[in-house]
């Protein structure tokens, strides 16, 4: 591993990342209760699609961040070692508090034992999980993705760098068109593990979110022409950007009117759909302008506050389900005839609060590294003369 420049405005995007996904799944609570508006639908309608950018930006931020770092030699059991301290100790750390949450251990240790194992494999513990289990895929399969993309940039011309990022996700597109297609055939082969990860956990297989780490790649290949191009091309994506936020939009409040009255849901918004592709990757360039702009100009309060969220992210993400649930004690207690809205609006600050404090917290403490991913900071050693 290179030691480079850090690129400043990556734990910018991730605390910006973080935030959307913390407020996407307030939303997902509060469109069901009782008592919600079509007006609370509106905004939260606002509010969501503006966040879907979150997973496809963590990708991103995956691999620019990779393929930033890793240039040279590069030692594929150290590069695993290391995730699995990070990433997969504290992941089964909170998957195992999830489990006993949400099913606990009155059927018998071994049998619910076995049960949580399962479900380790396949991030159902919680909700939230899925997206370990995916993005994992990704660092198991780092060095094929490395060695297919360095051959490819030798083999082809500077120029025509761009045409091939895209044909790429054109290739892309196609494929989370064709979801249900591939899915029907697999099915037909009857592969163990490779059947269920085209059927049932499809919305986990890294297949289907290739193009946003290959993207990440290709800018943490230069970083400075991919800074570059988000200065120069801003009139095409944050065009692309307003036009398919305004169609998504439309066609999600849409929704709202069925045969039965007015039922708030956000089933068109899913991130598996083709033209959703053209959207998720205006949103990438969209916010890391803005988190290249609040690192540069956006106030040093202010960029303080989202950088340090980044750098908790990973344990915060892991810990803001549960999070969420201390909330909602709050929301019976104080919020209950509040308008939905403003709800959601306040679960969401107490569960950023409360997970960027825990995760603040635990970085402070010995085996704090095991829950959040995240060192103990060192304490600065004074030397006198």
């Amino acid at each position: 591993m290179v030691h480079k420049e850090r690129i400043t405005e990556i734990e910018s995007l991730r605390g910006l990342a973080f935030l959307a996904v913390a407020l996407q799944h307030s939303i997902a609570h509060y469109s069901v209760v009782a008592g919600i508006r079509l007006e609370d639908g509106v905004l939260m309608t606002l509010l969501l699609i503006a966040a879907k950018f979150a997973v496809p930006v963590f990708i991103f931020i995956t691999g620019m961040v990779l393929f930033y770092n890793y240039e040279g030699q590069f030692n594929y059991f150290s590069f695993l070692r290391k995730r699995l301290s990070d990433i997969i100790i504290p992941y089964v750390l909170w998957s195992l508090v999830y489990f006993s949450l949400n099913y606990g251990w009155n059927e018998g240790l071994i049998q619910q034992g076995w049960k949580w194992l399962l479900m380790l494999f396949t991030g159902k513990t919680s909700y939230h999980l899925w997206y370990v289990v995916m993005i994992f895929q990704f660092y198991l399969l780092f060095p094929a993705f490395r060695y297919v993309i360095y051959k490819v940039r030798k083999a082809i011309p500077p120029r025509t760098y761009i045409a091939c990022i895209i044909c790429t996700g054109l290739l892309f597109v196609w494929l989370t068109d064709n979801i249900f297609t591939i899915g029907d055939v697999i099915t037909g082969i009857h592969l163990p593990v490779i059947t269920p990860m085209f059927t049932k956990y499809v919305d986990r297989n890294f297949l289907f979110f290739f193009f946003y780490f290959v993207l990440g790649a290709c800018a943490g290949l230069r970083p400075d022409l991919w800074r570059e191009w988000i200065c120069k091309g801003k009139w095409i994506y944050v065009s692309c950007f307003i036009v398919l936020f305004g169609y998504y939009t439309y066609i999600v409040i849409e929704s709202f009117q069925t045969p039965s009255g007015i039922v708030i849901n956000f089933n068109k918004v899913n991130l598996l759909r083709p033209l959703m592709v053209f959207f998720l990757v205006s949103s990438i360039c969209v916010f890391y302008q803005l988190a290249m702009w609040l690192n540069e100009r956006g106030g040093t309060r202010c960029n303080k506050i989202i950088v340090s969220i980044g750098k908790y992210s990973y344990g915060a993400y892991l810990a803001h389900a549960f999070m969420l649930r201390v909330s909602y004690t709050f929301d019976v207690q104080f919020f209950v005839y509040w308008p939905v809205f403003l709800r959601m609006l306040m679960s969401f600050v107490i569960c950023v609060l409360f997970s960027y404090f825990l995760m603040m917290l635990l970085s402070r403490m010995p085996f704090g590294k095991w829950v959040g991913g995240v060192p103990q900071k060192r304490k600065k050693v004074v030397t006198t003369t």
